[in-house]
């Protein structure tokens, strides 16, 4: 409750109702008397605006056609002084030099043009200057040029004695680009006559466009913000948005007319004006260059055509103010006279209530006595604890509710002190400097809390809303408090802060859900564990966290189970934040309110990723040591048949070998034909006994930097009679950007030479037998790796053999060990590599070898 005076509501009400009749009559005089000074302010000032508008458009207007005269009577002037000096005649060398001295000295003079040129009526250059950015040359006669077929050139030839010519205002092209940085250029051209009056040819002048817009800009400097000037087709030749300009030349397709096509419409209509649209106030003129031009050569009655070639072409020049500009004025207003009307608004203001005031004060006494009376009554009546003390601490009021909570009568309260009541003597001296901030009332506070001691010594929690009391002289006559007990439920949020803080500290994973999934809490473990906030994830679904490994079926069995009010238990393989999987028990349950109704869901879960981690690798090593045995005892047994049968092999290999080439031995076709079927045969057991001492000894890694292409080629290489024998054609495809990979070149080339032989062996079943190889970057979960298909066009690994295929002595033929693609899987082990075997479509078998960059410690491991 606020420590202010009680206000009585008829006595404010009366004051503010006689305040309004006096105050809002001469509020709506001055707000008629600011309407007119302001509509009289906003008139002129628009006027001035608009006015201001069409001045400097006009301006602008005006500059350029002076411009355009400069040029005119510049171009006039060159010719008729030529044509005066006999200079214009069939050519000759003194006259071209002096020609060119003459431009020589007027380019470096006036400093206007880029060009100025003397073409002969074949379009051939006689004379050409060029600028050169203020250091003008005269052009060498064999870099001259014949512009015959330039459309310039034709139309200055053609006009008649006296009348100019004038190109479109565009951007220099050189050599069939744009000149850079950009040089706006028009051309201008009169022809010249000799003194028998033939045409002889043209004269010339490039006028830097940069110069022309430059006096434009500066012509319409006040407006420069919103001034542009445009072509008739629309586009920006000037714009402050430089990004607009030159569009035709870069050929873009945005014009004026694409943002405001109503008002360009009109502009383009009309030679002049000013208008307002929804777009804004519009102010245009319009230059006509060749008119400008006509008018600089001759006065109108002296003219001898009617128009120029491209005499309707013309430039527009448009200022735009925005309604938002122009709506702007009330805020000018305002500001101007802010003060003014501000004080006279207070005034009466002022005035108003004092006025009001006088009504107020007569009635301020009979209605605080109102006051206090009805708010003891309320006071009674409430099933709140009230108390009034004045400010000596005395007790002057207390209700029969806080008479019941205290156990004391009315008569053993009414008067005593709070002090020596009802304050336990550990608060006393707090107390009392409260007590004492009732001479500061904006210190004094209006809640608190404060422990009251009852009649048999108890304490209770009591929550104080304070009022202080005045007089009508506006001084501190007092204090009531309108109190709860909280003593209960302060006991209650204790528990419940302790409960908060075991959840909140707990090293599991706590969290609820709304009845339909819907995440309202999770404890700072979730935050750590799966790398969410609270805030990103309240309001959804924990199905976000799922990696996919689990099923929908388990799903559906932990909904029904927590639904019909059980218990489920088990196991998720999450995912986290920044993409990692994590694995996880949970116990789930429902919260039922106190309906029975569920209400909400809880789950306790608990990060079980490195103990699932050191299960795997406990799994791992019990595998590697079954393995190892495995392989002791058949590197042993392959120990015992290599020493008893190599050493008899290669006797009879050599001893046929060594018959074959004994002289004086004649053998027939079929003793040849015997001996090297036996030879065949030798050297095939030769290749199982090698094969079976390859897998049961397996060598330690030699690991180094390796391009994958490179091996592939090798491995290409020793397959490559067998590739010829069955004629199979074989195509090879590096990915761009293949990085290099840290394995044993050797064993790699083992892998991916018995995958080529088999994929070759698989594919000569067929009339056109095909093996492709196809080698690619891989971006997986585990990092960046190479990625190599070996896919065939054969009848394809039937599904019950495709799982067998690895292990070792598996064969699907009459020949071999089935040894070859258990070493290739015992290698890629060794690089902490995959392999995976699918079917080709149409048809065949594709194999997939994935080939990690760097496979880390893989190699410690597999030589321990």
């Amino acid at each position: 409750m606020p420590i202010t005076p009680p206000p009585p509501p008829l006595s404010r009400f009366n004051l503010f109702k006689r305040f309004l009749g006096i105050f809002l009559p001469l509020c709506l005089v001055l707000a008629v008397v600011g309407g007119l000074h302001y509509y009289t302010a906003y008139s002129a000032e628009r006027s001035t605006r608009e006015a201001s508008e069409s001045l400097n458009v006009d301006l602008a207007r005006r500059t350029i056609d002076s411009d355009i005269g400069i040029v005119v009577s510049d171009l006039m002037f060159l010719a008729e002084h030529l044509q005066r000096q006999g200079l214009v005649a069939p050519a000759r060398e003194a006259d071209t030099r002096r020609i060119g001295q003459e431009f020589l000295v007027f380019a470096r003079n006036k400093g206007l043009y880029d060009q100025i040129r003397y073409l002969d009526e074949r379009g051939m250059e006689v004379v050409r200057v060029n600028y050169n950015r203020g250091r003008p040359e005269i052009v060498p006669e064999a870099a001259l040029q014949n512009k015959s077929s330039r459309y310039y050139f034709q139309a200055a030839l053609s006009l008649p004695r006296g009348d100019v010519y004038i190109s479109p205002l565009d951007l220099n092209v050189e050599g069939g680009r744009i000149e850079r940085p950009l040089k706006p250029v028009i051309r201008f051209g009169t022809p010249v006559f000799d003194a028998t009056g033939r045409r002889q040819g043209i004269i010339l002048l490039n006028y830097l466009g940069n110069r022309l817009i430059h006096n434009f800009t500066r012509a319409a400097a006040n407006i420069a913000d919103h001034v542009e000037l445009l072509n008739q087709e629309g586009y920006w030749l000037s714009s402050p948005r430089s990004g607009e300009e030159w569009g035709f030349m870069f050929g873009r397709s945005e014009v004026y007319g694409s943002h405001h096509p109503a008002a360009w419409a009109r502009i383009a209509r009309e030679p002049a004006g000013q208008f307002q649209d929804p777009d804004g106030l519009f102010t245009f003129a319009t230059v006509y260059p060749e008119r400008v031009a006509l008018a600089a050569v001759r006065p109108p009655r002296q003219r001898q055509s009617t128009a120029l070639p491209g005499e309707d072409r013309f430039w527009k020049i448009v200022s735009r103010v925005s309604n938002g500009e122009l709506a702007a004025t009330p805020l000018s207003f305002a500001r101007k006279h802010l003060t003014l009307y501000l004080a006279m608004f207070f005034l009466l203001a002022l005035g108003s209530w004092f006025l009001a005031q006088a009504r107020y004060r007569h009635h301020l006494a009979e209605a605080q006595r109102d006051y206090e009376q009805r708010f003891r009554h309320t006071l009674e009546n409430i099933e709140l604890a009230a108390v009034a003390l004045d400010r000596n601490g005395v007790v002057t009021f207390c209700n029969n509710y806080f008479l019941r909570l205290s156990g004391w009568q009315r008569r053993e309260v009414i008067g005593k002190q709070w002090l020596d009541t009802f304050v336990p003597p550990v608060l006393r001296s707090r107390v009392e400097r409260l007590f004492a901030t009732m001479n500061a009332p904006d210190r004094f506070p209006s809640r608190l809390e404060g422990e009251v001691r009852t009649r048999n010594g108890q304490l209770r929690l009591i929550a104080w809303n304070n009022t202080l009391s005045y007089d009508p002289q506006g001084r501190v006559i007092g204090v009531t408090g309108i109190g709860e007990d909280i003593t209960e439920q302060r006991r209650v949020e204790e528990e419940l802060r302790k409960l908060s803080q075991a959840i909140e500290q707990s090293p599991s994973i706590v969290l609820i859900t709304d009845r339909e999934g819907r995440i309202e809490y999770v404890n700072p473990k979730f935050v750590e564990v799966t790398g969410y906030t609270l805030n990103e994830v309240r309001g959804r679904n924990p199905r976000f966290l799922k990696s996919g490994e689990t099923t929908a079926d388990e799903y559906a069995s932990l909904w029904q189970t927590v639904s019909a009010g059980g218990e489920w238990r088990g196991e998720f393989h999450n995912r986290r934040k920044n993409g990692e999987l994590y694995w996880e028990s949970a116990s789930i349950s429902a919260i039922r309110g106190p309906d029975g109704e569920i209400t909400h869901y809880l789950a306790v879960k608990e990060d079980i990723t490195e103990r699932k981690r050191l299960e795997q690798e406990v799994e791992e090593r019990n595998r590697e040591l079954a393995r190892s045995q495995a392989l002791t005892a058949m590197g042993r047994m392959a120990s015992m048949v290599a020493h008893d049968l190599r050493n008899p092999l290669s006797s009879v290999k050599m001893t046929l070998q060594i018959l074959g080439k004994s002289p004086g031995v004649e053998e027939n076709a079929e003793a040849r034909e015997l001996r090297n079927i036996s030879l065949e045969q030798i050297r095939y057991m030769e290749e199982i006994l090698s094969d079976m001492l390859t897998y049961s000894r397996p060598d330690a890694l030699k690991p180094e930097w390796i391009t994958i292409d490179k091996v592939i080629a090798v491995a290409i290489n020793l397959s490559h009679r067998r590739i010829e024998e069955f004629g199979v054609e074989l195509s090879c495809h590096y990915h761009p950007g293949l990085p290099t990979l840290h394995g044993d070149a050797t064993k790699l080339r083992q892998v991916f030479s018995n995958l080529i032989s088999n994929a070759v062996q698989a594919a000569s079943e067929v009339e056109q037998p095909r093996v492709g190889i196809d080698t690619m970057v891989e971006l997986g979960e585990s990092g960046t790796g190479i990625r190599v298909e070996i896919c065939d066009n054969g009848h394809g690994i039937r599904d019950e053999d495709r799982e067998r295929i690895f292990e070792p002595f598996f064969t699907t033929r009459s020949k071999g060990t089935g040894l070859g693609l258990a070493i290739v899987s015992r290698i890629l082990e060794q690089h902490r590599a995959s392999i995976r075997v699918e079917p080709n479509h149409p048809r065949g078998t594709c194999v997939s070898v994935v080939l990690p960059i760097n496979p880390g410690t893989s190699t410690a491991e597999q030589q321990r």
